[in-house]
């Protein structure tokens, strides 16, 4: 917290929250393959669809 409240003060800047999902956008494929992995050995048949574009 301190770390964060110096940067911030000598850089000026204001504090941008990254939002509670950013490390999973981040990893999103790593997620998806361990999840199917998992689901796997547990014994389902996993399809991936990927959603539309909308």
């Amino acid at each position: 917290m301190k770390r964060i409240a110096y940067y911030l003060l000598t850089r000026k800047e204001m504090y941008v929250d990254l939002g509670e999902d950013y490390f999973d956008k981040q990893k999103e494929q790593s997620i998806v393959r361990y999840s199917v992995r998992r689901l796997e050995n547990l014994g389902y048949n996993v399809t991936i669809v990927e959603p539309d574009a909308s």
